[in-house]
């Protein structure tokens, strides 16, 4: 296992080296001493642990491995020898025509090879460039324009600019933008887009669970009919189950509680008095329903809180809860920790 996951890195390493334009042979094998056939293993085992799935996956040569795999199977299955004759023969007529196409680009690929195998420190920043160039162009770029323009496919970064700015910035030239300008500039442009996205599948979402939602509203709803609970601003709602005399902490404080969740249906979530082992944490360190109650109630006291979705979890997946619920908590304010 060890010596396969060494092989793989290394074709890993070999894949960092990028082509370059021209035609390029295949050296003949030549096992004249030992070192030649070590030499040469050396290659095969590259190739075969991990390079030419890389090849494949990155749409440099088309993929062979599917044709070998079926074709083997189906060979291993057959009945007869002239079955097995037949199918050979059509194996190896389907991958002489894919070695055909994938000739010219694999020449290109063992010419950049080579260069790179070859190359003096004189060359090394070159093939270090072309190997960037490559992440830059083929990974980084179509993430990006996927984040930022969302599959706008009118929308793409303009490779010209992107080295101008890059160049200048390695030669130290004057910049038509700020080192610290361009970066904010981008973290800026990059967040805008996540919360977009995030907001197009939080609307996605709700689509799917509007009928949790539209229970837990109806809940809310009928819940602020009830005497004894209060409807805050924010839509939370609670009701004092006992009196506490104590101070009230602030956002700065740490509190420890006793606390027991469910669901409107009841389904319990979460309980540290179950656990029998009270909690303590920051005030601002939990939800915003349970962040906007502390700073109102006295140790000592114990609430109930209604919490709306937008106060709870939101669009998050946690298991029992599930997006866009509507909680419940009982809510044990026991002291603030020194």
């Amino acid at each position: 296992m060890k010596r396969k996951s060494f092989y793989a890195l290394s074709a890993l390493a070999v894949c960092g080296l990028l082509l370059v334009s021209c035609n390029a042979g295949t050296p003949k094998a030549s096992l004249k001493t030992p070192v030649d056939s070590l030499s040469y293993a050396y290659g095969v085992n590259l190739a075969d642990q991990g390079l030419m799935q890389y090849l494949e996956q990155a749409g440099v040569i088309q993929n062979s491995s599917n044709i070998e795999y079926e074709y083997q199977m189906k060979i291993a299955a057959a009945t007869d020898s002239l079955q097995k004759q037949s199918l050979q023969k059509e194996m190896n007529a389907k991958m002489d025509s894919l070695n055909k196409v994938n000739g010219p680009k694999l020449n290109e690929f063992i010419k950049g090879l080579q260069e790179a195998l070859k190359a003096g420190d004189e060359k090394s920043a070159y093939i270090q460039g072309l190997g960037i160039g490559q992440q830059i162009s083929k990974q980084m770029l179509p993430q990006f324009n996927q984040l930022i323009f969302a599959g706008d496919s009118t929308k793409k970064i303009n490779t010209d600019q992107l080295v101008a700015g890059l160049v200048g910035t390695l030669k130290n030239q004057s910049l038509a933008i700020d080192k610290m300008t361009a970066g904010t500039y981008v973290q800026s442009e990059v967040e805008k887009a996540q919360a977009k996205e995030q907001a197009k599948q939080e609307e996605d979402l709700k689509v799917q669970y509007k009928d949790s939602i539209a229970a837990g509203e109806k809940f809310l709803a009928d819940n602020a009919k009830r005497e004894g609970v209060v409807t805050l601003p924010s839509g939370l709602q609670y009701e004092v189950l006992r009196k506490g005399t104590g101070p009230v902490p602030s956002d700065t404080d740490r509190v420890k509680v006793n606390y027991h969740g469910t669901l409107i249906n009841g389904t319990v979530f979460d309980s540290s008095v179950q656990r029998g082992e009270p909690a303590v944490f920051g005030v601002t360190q939990v939800i915003p329903g349970w962040t906007e109650a502390l700073k109102l109630m006295p140790v000592g006291s114990k609430w109930r809180l209604y919490v709306p979705y937008n106060l709870a979890y939101g669009a998050q997946d946690r298991g029992t809860i599930k997006p866009f619920s509507t909680l419940i908590f009982d809510l044990d304010l026991l002291g603030i920790e020194k």
